[in-house]
């Protein structure tokens, strides 16, 4: 749950997912792909108007055919999120204040310090948090506005170069005040395999189990929230992808607004994202992945029963196995 926003327009705001949703038609596709590499292997291959002769020339399954389906999409999620101008803010405008205030921090004269435009905007920030947070004390109101008072007043709250809660809190309520909005995006995303990427060193069969061993970390292979609508599969209607739920003092006239809003829709995607992989996103492409390749392989070798997407350091340990076997030694 996001933290809400200070002040008598917030509103508490919730992320709830729709759920991950496994891709079956992706096996469908598999095996799809498996009659056509059977048919680029045909010879002798002779069509007319009234008759067709096919034979076929029995081959086996290579890496090359594994390569050539290229990306497996095997499970999708679906998920709604919330992305505030609070979350912009404290990812993207402290960090950055934090930092021009270490370079003022560490000089041994902080008025000398070369800022720029942003540099400056950011040190004004500050400086109104200073000042709200000291409720409008003058001695504080005299001392921002020289760097060497900011660094003063700022240092007792500046351990390990991060401001204090306080603090941050003041600069996210002033950021909040001149710009708030909070949007509800829908999106969806993808994981699977890059199939392209894989070589001989990393796979190996293991006759003892009759199982083939992929070295292969299942991916993150697209990540949408379209700006208009977007398909939700639990209702089976269209639903706009993005939308606004709180807005006060947006301009969009700013000559930073565009940036601003997209800040706050790309939060939003890395949210979703983040929610996916809590979800079991990844563990559900790799289960998929395993069912669908299993029966791709079993069409062409009888001897195989399963195939098992793996992790470097597992594949190593079966390949270590395989290897003793093969000398005797177990």
């Amino acid at each position: 749950m996001n933290k809400p926003a200070q002040g008598p327009r917030t509103a508490r705001l919730r992320s709830r997912a729709a759920g991950i949703l496994f891709r079956p038609w992706a096996a469908a596709l598999v095996v799809l792909a498996a009659v056509l590499l059977v048919l680029r292997f045909a010879f002798n291959l002779h069509l007319g108007f009234f008759q067709t002769k096919l034979t076929l020339k029995p081959t086996a399954l290579t890496l090359e055919d594994v390569r050539d389906l290229e990306f497996l999409i095997t499970a999708e999620y679906f998920g709604e999120v919330i992305g505030t101008a609070r979350d912009y803010f404290a990812k993207t405008i402290l960090p950055a204040a934090e930092a021009v205030l270490a370079r003022l921090v560490d000089a041994p004269k902080p008025e000398e310090v070369p800022l720029t435009a942003e540099d400056q905007r950011l040190l004004d920030s500050v400086r109104g948090a200073l000042i709200k947070k000291s409720r409008l004390n003058p001695r504080v109101i005299d001392m921002v506005g020289d760097p060497a008072g900011v660094v003063a007043l700022v240092r007792p709250e500046f351990a390990g170069r991060r401001l204090g809660e306080e603090l941050r809190e003041a600069l996210l309520g002033l950021l909040l005040e001149r710009r708030d909005i909070a949007y509800l995006a829908r999106g969806v995303v993808q994981a699977g395999y890059n199939l392209a990427s894989l070589d001989e060193s990393r796979y190996l069969y293991s006759p003892k189990d009759r199982t083939v061993y992929l070295q292969m970390e299942p991916e993150i292979l697209g990540k949408a929230i379209n700006p208009w609508f977007i398909y939700d599969p639990t209702t089976n209607t269209q639903v706009k992808g993005f939308e606004i739920i709180a807005e006060s003092n947006v301009d969009l006239d700013a000559d930073d607004a565009f940036a601003f809003i997209n800040g706050v829709k790309e939060a939003c995607r890395q949210r979703l994202l983040e929610d996916a992989l809590k979800a079991g996103l990844k563990d559900q492409a790799r289960t998929s992945a395993e069912q669908s390749l299993a029966n791709l392989f079993k069409m062409f070798r009888a001897e195989v029963e399963a195939v098992r997407l793996v992790g470097r350091e597992e594949f190593e340990r079966r390949k270590a196995a395989a290897a003793v076997m093969v000398r005797g030694d177990g």
